[in-house]
This record gives structure tokens, sequence and C-alpha cells, in this order.
């Protein structure tokens, strides 16, 4: 079956950028003495997961407890880092369970979440390995200092069931520097050792190796999308996400409207473009505005347009939020359909 065929809206993912991609990550974080751990929320198939293992990636990244439920119950990813507080006995107890399928590692930043890891353990059973995380200026969570660190690696490495297995920031960034390297010197000093350094961010790799770190996280890498386009870091033939839909009337005087909105499409807006995507068949057109089941498309005087019933590509502002509103995804290669994903950690947001 070729794409031109499929019913609409539909989430395409073209299988020869997409391994390209993996590739490309992989190379970025080994040719810099990187350890690669992909982070899996901007796809949440393991099969794709299951490529980046193969190309050389020594573990995953997933951003809640139920994305890696869903990634450690598959039996094939033994080794998961969740950089994330995890807070309450509903999730620790969950955390702890998930120890008997893999190798885990979460983040703490509050002695309030390291007591609560240690209680979990304590109750249920199992070894964490917790990793303190620094504030890389975009100050949502992180230890402020290296001795703020340095007190919860303490804390960490005498609380029962814990052990404390490094430092972690998102994005590596130059604010956290002189944190990161207060934090490293106040450990060395202390003795305690630091296994990784774990640095994030997709565009950041050369910044994470600046920084000493031993590995990086990168999500957005393995499809690409628009906004990191506009941001330098790729080509739009490098993009191998895209939503096939419909156009559905071009009543309106300067526009189009396609069968894809906010419940298609994240509304992540671009202020420089003011479009949420981008038309790979008509470049000249932008997806101006969305209601829940409407794209309105910007003509922008172009003199090349679509008809209604004719079906296009966009290329989303963000991969990572239009893939959590899709239930399965389209593999294909020059246009001919190879596989179908369902997304299987869709809405795993606890």
């Amino acid at each position: 079956m070729h794409i031109s065929e499929l019913d609409t809206p539909v989430m395409l993912i073209d299988l020869d950028r997409l391994e390209r991609n993996i590739a490309r990550m992989q190379h970025e974080c080994a040719s810099r003495g990187l350890a690669n751990r992909p982070h899996i929320k901007t796809h949440k198939i393991p099969a794709i997961g299951l490529k980046q293992l193969q190309a050389g990636a020594v573990g995953i990244t997933c951003q809640k407890v139920g994305e890696a439920e869903v990634f450690a119950a598959t039996g094939a990813f033994p080794d998961i880092l969740i950089p994330y507080n995890i807070v309450g006995k509903q999730k620790t107890e969950r955390l702890l369970r998930l120890t008997t399928q893999t190798r885990l590692t979460v983040t703490a930043d509050t002695p309030e979440t390291v007591r609560g890891l240690s209680a979990a353990a304590r109750e249920f059973g199992g070894e964490l390995r917790v990793m303190v995380e620094l504030d890389s200026g975009g100050h949502r969570a992180g230890v402020q200092s290296g001795a703020a660190a340095l007190a919860l690696a303490r804390m960490i490495g005498d609380a029962p069931g814990l052990t404390f297995a490094g430092l972690m920031m998102y994005p590596t960034s130059d604010y956290v520097r002189p944190v990161l390297d207060d934090a490293r010197e106040r450990l060395a000093q202390a003795n305690i050792p630091v296994e990784i350094i774990s640095g994030g961010g997709t565009g950041a790799w050369a910044r994470s190796a600046a920084a000493g770190a031993t590995e990086h996280r990168a999500g957005t890498c393995v499809y690409w999308d628009y906004n990191c386009v506009n941001a330098g870091y790729c080509s739009v033939d490098d993009c191998a996400m895209s939503v096939l839909v419909t156009v559905v009337t071009d009543a309106c005087e300067g526009y189009i409207t396609v069968d894809g909105g906010s419940k298609t499409f994240t509304n992540d807006n671009l202020s420089r473009e003011r479009s949420n995507g981008y038309c790979l068949e008509y470049p000249e057109l932008s997806l101006a505005r969305m209601n829940e089941e409407h794209g309105v498309v910007a003509l922008n005087g172009a003199a090349r347009r679509p008809k209604v019933g004719e079906k296009i590509r966009i290329i989303p502002n963000h991969a990572c939020g239009t893939t959590n509103l899709h239930d399965y995804v389209v593999g294909h290669r020059d246009g001919r359909v190879e596989v179908v994903w369902p997304v299987a950690a869709r809405g795993t947001i606890r």
C-alpha cells in the first residue's frame, strides 16, 4: 500500500530517515567519547528503542514510571534511567517493582525525594541507583550549588536501599558548568565516586563532552521536527516524522482547512514563523491556527495550492508532543507502507 491510500489524519515515519537519524545520534555521541542513552519520550515505541540499542546505545531514558514499565515489560531493555523526581508511595512502589526487570536509575534534587525512595526500598525490597540533578538554568528542577549536590549525594549514600550513581543535568548548558565543576571537586575531596555524569538535550552533544559528561540523553533527534530545523540542528530532509492530512475545504478566501487540528498536532507555535508546522508539498503555506479537528492553513498568496480532497504532509513543530496524540504510526520507505507500530507508551504520564 502507498501512503496516499491511507485514511487521515495519520502519523508517518520515513524509515530511511529514521535509521539515518539513529546512526547520526550514535555517531555524535561516540565520536565525542560519550555513551548514548536516547530518550524514548519522542517515539514511545519499543521497536524503535530496540533499533537504538542495536546501533550502540548503552540504555534508554524514560521520563515517567509508566514509560519505563512499558519498555521494561518487553524484556529487551536491561538499563533504564528515569531523570525525574519520583514522589509518592504509589509511584515509588511501582518503581521498586521495576528493579526486578531492569537496572534502574532515578534522580533526585531534594531530601524529601531521597527519603521517599529509601522508604520504598526498605518496604518493598530492591536497590535503587540515584543521581543528583543539577539546575541547568531552566529553574524547573535541580540543586543550585556544588555544596547542595555533595550534601544530597552523602544522604543518598547513607540511605538504606539507595546507591549514589552520579550527576545529571538537562539541558547541558554553560549555566550549569560552574555548579557541575564545583560538585565534582567537592565529591572528589570527599572520596565519593561519581560513576556517571549524564548530559542531555538534542543538539547538545558537544556541550556534554566539553563539560566532562560520560553519557548523553537526546530524544527529538530520532525524528527531528520543525523546531529543530529552525534551530539549525537539521534540515527538512532529515525530518522522519510527518502527519498526512486531507484538505476538507477551500471555501474561506486565503485559507484551506485540513482534517488535523490540536488533537492531531501539538500546538507548540514558533513565534518567528507563526506556524504550527511545515508543509512538505507546499512550503509557502503555513498551518496558521488550529481548533480540535480543524487545521487552518494560510495560503500566503501562493499561486500553487492544494485542492479539496488532496492529501498533504505536515512536519510538526514538536515531534514529542505530536507522538502522544496518536495511537499508532505508519512506517514507510519511498511512500510504500512497511510497518505499523502502536505507540505503546502513549499516555503514560504517571
